[in-house]
């Protein structure tokens, strides 16, 4: 399940994994952000903002996302394929 992410009153994530905080987690391995070397106003003001993208991607996502499966279509004797045509969603928080 998707989950946007948020914090608390420490500016410390409250998920243990999240849409914003693998975000930030991308930015860091990339060496774009160091967090050894923000102020605590940096980390709220970062992490607030990576929230309301996770959020706004989620929720586009979740309006937007369908993936159709025709019937048959991985061939006979396929596993875990749907005998009529089905269209999925994804599943959000």
């Amino acid at each position: 399940m998707m989950v946007p992410g948020s914090i608390d009153g420490s500016n410390a994530w409250v998920e243990g994994t999240s849409l914003a905080r693998s975000i930030e987690d991308a930015m860091v391995s990339a060496k774009v952000i160091n967090l050894d070397k923000e102020a605590t106003s940096t980390t709220k003001d970062r992490r607030t903002s990576f929230v309301a993208i996770a959020t706004g991607l989620i929720t586009y996502m979740k309006a937007n996302m369908e993936i159709d499966i025709a019937a048959g279509a991985f061939g006979p004797g396929a596993s875990n394929v749907p005998a009529q045509a089905k269209t999925l969603t994804q599943v959000v928080k």
